[in-house]
């Protein structure tokens, strides 16, 4: 199974990460970040699992930090879904952060309603 998996489609991207080692999820979110500042990015979705430590995944944090620290668009977007229990607080905990940073960020119970939160 790959552990990182970004897309870009129209402007958008959308990022699976994990399950996989602590370094593999970090390096996917390194990546993550990297892709949103080089493609100038509007609306992110992260979908993530876990079957490790979800703790791994705090690298979310880190990588909004930086996309943060590069800037972003006024109306730029983040949607996490956790795909798996474990990982609800940890990404409850990115998007407390991403909010801190000023990014509107919000996590979904389903990638549906993360996706229509996107386009809204």
């Amino acid at each position: 199974m790959k552990v990182c998996d970004i897309q870009r489609k129209d402007g958008r991207l959308r990022a699976l990460v994990g399950p996989g080692l602590a370094t593999e999820v970090q390096d996917c979110y390194r990546s993550l970040a990297g892709a949103c500042l080089q493609g100038g990015c509007r609306r992110v979705l992260v979908l993530g699992h876990s079957t490790i430590d979800s703790f791994y995944h705090l690298a979310l944090r880190d990588a909004l930090r930086s996309i943060a620290l590069a800037g972003v668009p006024d109306d730029f977007r983040l949607a996490v879904v956790a795909l798996t229990p474990s990982l609800i607080a940890v990404y409850d905990a990115a998007v407390i952060e991403a909010q801190r940073l000023g990014l509107e960020a919000r996590r979904f119970m389903s990638e549906q309603d993360a996706e229509a939160w996107l386009m809204a």
